[in-house]
């Protein structure tokens, strides 16, 4: 049950992100509300940059200080690691009972260790002691298992992540989340597991457990490329979806597209894996190579087969440094012919053809059997051959003419 004190608290508050956000925005309802123990909140936060005549235009936005602007919290910026190390409580500013850090990319600098009656609680998005560290969010979602959580722990200014636990929250990952809907919801949960386990401090902090070194995993920061780079010649339709939604967000998920000379990288925004009751757009997709680019006048996406015979939909896409676009704009702005082309693992030298398929060693072609029951391998196979003779030769002709592009 709830173990309420009658005390009143001065907030301060690190963070940076949505999911930041969202746990802030709990910490002020409850401080607006009837039955609040908040007696104020002020943050520290990266400072919105705005540029132009009279400073109208929004370069980049920091979510927590516009919020602060909006509901008349104090605020402190901190744009990088340096300034984050030497910065102390500004001058006049109250005598702090308690700090919160949630989604805040750089450590608290030492100094601050003993300023705060009632400590310093982190707010971290997984249920500790796995996923430590700065990317919770995508090393759950790249694990097998979708089982995370959020955890209201005290924070350690030695170790990153591995303070003493007052509350935890489990999360299951629902099908087809991305990475910025399971920070909502998790910086949700985690606001509301903060304000229980404020109004409830003294009694958590008794309890508090330790965490168990034994079972701490760390997640790490991406910062090279290839992490989200799609490999047709070894990942199929669900890891390739997956990667997409672990990333969304941060970093989109790219491939190579060459038509003749072009070699240009596209970003691959919105995907998934297509539903076996969906009709493909060339019934005899199997015998083309994986990151083959099928696709129908007025439908939505693109139809791309995978090395496990399942097929990716593509909706949303873009050439580097090119608008977004449809998949029905990039078939008008780029494609011609269906199937004709596919999507590569890596560039090529622009004067050098394609090279062939190269598909891992002792890799067994899926058939429509292994894909289909026979009943709709039958249909298929009817609609296939309804396709003119002719188109069919057209296709190979060309394919053979632009050796494989």
């Amino acid at each position: 049950g709830s173990v309420v004190n009658n005390k009143s608290y001065r907030v301060l508050f690190f963070g940076e992100t949505p999911y930041s956000l969202e746990v802030l925005k709990a910490l002020n309802d409850w401080r607006l509300s009837d039955n609040t123990m908040i007696d104020s909140i002020s943050v520290v936060c990266p400072k919105s940059i705005w540029t132009g005549l009279k400073r109208r235009v929004l370069v980049r936005e920091s979510l927590v200080d516009t919020f602060a602007k909006e509901n008349t919290l104090g605020s402190s910026w901190v744009n990088n690691n340096n300034e984050m190390q030497s910065w102390s409580i500004p001058e006049g500013w109250p005598k702090f009972d308690i700090a919160v850090v949630a989604g805040c990319r750089w450590r608290l600098p030492k100094s601050l260790e003993n300023k705060f009656s009632e400590g310093v609680v982190s707010v971290h998005p997984s249920l500790l002691p796995k996923h430590r560290g700065p990317t919770p969010v995508i090393s759950a979602m790249l694990s097998d298992s979708r089982e995370t959580g959020v955890t209201v722990c005290e924070y350690s200014f030695d170790r990153v992540d591995s303070g003493n636990i007052l509350a935890q929250l489990p999360y299951t990952i629902e099908k087809g989340y991305t990475r910025e809907d399971v920070l909502r919801d998790l910086g949700y949960l985690g606001g509301k597991l903060l304000v229980k386990s404020i109004e409830n401090i003294d009694h958590l902090k008794k309890h508090a457990v330790r965490q168990n070194m034994y079972e701490a995993n760390y997640s790490r920061y991406y910062d090279n490329d290839d992490e989200v780079r799609v490999i047709w010649e070894t990942m199929g339709a669900d890891e390739i979806v997956k990667l997409n939604e672990a990333f969304h967000g941060k970093r989109a998920t790219h491939t190579i597209f060459r038509k003749k000379d072009i070699m240009a990288k596209v970003f691959l925004y919105d995907m998934h894996v297509a539903d076996k009751s969906t009709e493909p757009l060339d019934a005899e997709f199997l015998k083309y190579p994986p990151g083959s680019i099928f696709y129908k006048r007025k439908v939505p996406y693109l139809e791309v087969p995978c090395i496990d015979g399942k097929r990716l939909h593509i909706t949303r896409l873009g050439r580097e440094g090119r608008p977004i676009m449809t998949g029905l704009q990039y078939v008008n702005g780029y494609l011609r012919l269906s199937g004709a082309l596919r999507f590569l693992s890596y560039p090529v030298e622009p004067v050098k053809p394609t090279p062939k398929f190269q598909y891992p060693p002792g890799y067994v072609k899926p058939t429509l059997m292994d894909v289909y029951s026979p009943a709709e391998s039958q249909e298929l196979l009817a609609v296939s051959k309804k396709v003119k003779a002719s188109d069919r030769n057209k296709i190979k002709q060309l394919i053979e003419s632009m050796c494989d592009e």
